[in-house]
């Protein structure tokens, strides 16, 4: 599912699913194909990717049917369209604020190649773009589609914005990614993500993204989470972007390994914290 049929399938709110790939081994293509998944998540935000491994995966995975997710450094149109021109078939923009800057990335993934003030005045409404020149970024911009991490309160307050903000072929932002680790912080409770209290806040956005008619979904990106994925399914989350790799690695070994300790008597290995992505 690639280009304009994963972005359709955001706005008709299929359910979606993918994982965060840490790897590069060109060992781990086979095994992904094997998965079946919608997409993979390159976080070019988080993970060291040398710039033109990052550019093969995009283009492998587009070639076998999965689409290539990248997520940017910042909320920056100039790093969405290099992530475009590499091979992204979606972008993930982190910690977005305010109007403007998802307006900035609505033109930049939307409108390509239009740039500088022609582009400022279309965004804003000021001019109005030919028959032939819309006909053309429609279809030149077809196959892009633009998600939003929600990490901060003024992403939450803004949500409703972001959902309003419209391109040349339909709504300007096709999916909201909760970022639970981000947005633990900034409503202060770092982590506490079983805590009653984030329940009640990542739930709620995900209750409001789909009253405005927007895919949402959220990114687990630490050990032992699938619990609250499951949650976010039940609340109504149709993106389903499952923890990485590696986690999911050390998941698995462990479990096994404990196991085959248990048979030996030895001590049991509790999960250890580990970096959320």
């Amino acid at each position: 599912m690639i280009g304009h049929e994963f972005r359709n399938a955001l706005r008709k709110g299929s359910p979606i699913y993918g994982t965060l790939l840490t790897s590069t081994s060109p060992k781990s293509f086979d095994v992904v194909l094997s998965l079946h998944l919608d997409f993979v998540f390159l976080c070019a935000e988080h993970v060291s990717y040398n710039p033109e491994t990052l550019s093969w995966m995009c283009r492998a995975f587009k070639a076998a049917g999965i689409n290539p997710v990248v997520r940017i450094l910042e909320p920056s149109p100039y790093l969405a369209t290099q992530a475009l021109d590499a091979g992204a078939g979606a972008i993930l923009v982190p910690y977005v604020e305010d109007e403007e800057e998802v307006l900035q990335l609505v033109g930049a993934v939307k409108y390509r190649p239009l740039k500088g003030k022609k582009l400022a005045r279309i965004l804003h409404g000021e001019e109005k773009p030919s028959a032939e020149l819309a006909q053309y970024l429609q279809q030149h911009n077809r196959n892009n589609t633009l998600l939003l991490n929600i990490e901060s309160e003024s992403a939450v307050k803004n949500l409703e914005l972001f959902a309003q903000i419209p391109s040349i072929d339909g709504p300007g932002v096709d999916g909201f990614v909760i970022g639970p680790h981000d947005l633990s912080t900034s409503y202060e409770m770092p982590e506490a993500y079983r805590s009653a209290e984030f329940m009640e806040l990542s739930t709620s956005i995900i209750k409001k993204a789909k009253s405005l008619g927007v895919s949402i979904g959220g990114h687990t990106g630490y050990r032992g989470s699938l619990d609250l994925q499951k949650d976010w399914v039940k609340a109504g989350a149709n993106i389903m972007l499952h923890c990485s790799d590696m986690l999911l690695f050390a998941d698995k070994l462990q479990s096994d390994l404990n196991e085959l300790r248990l048979i030996h008597g030895a001590e049991q290995i509790t999960q250890v914290n580990s970096e959320s992505i």
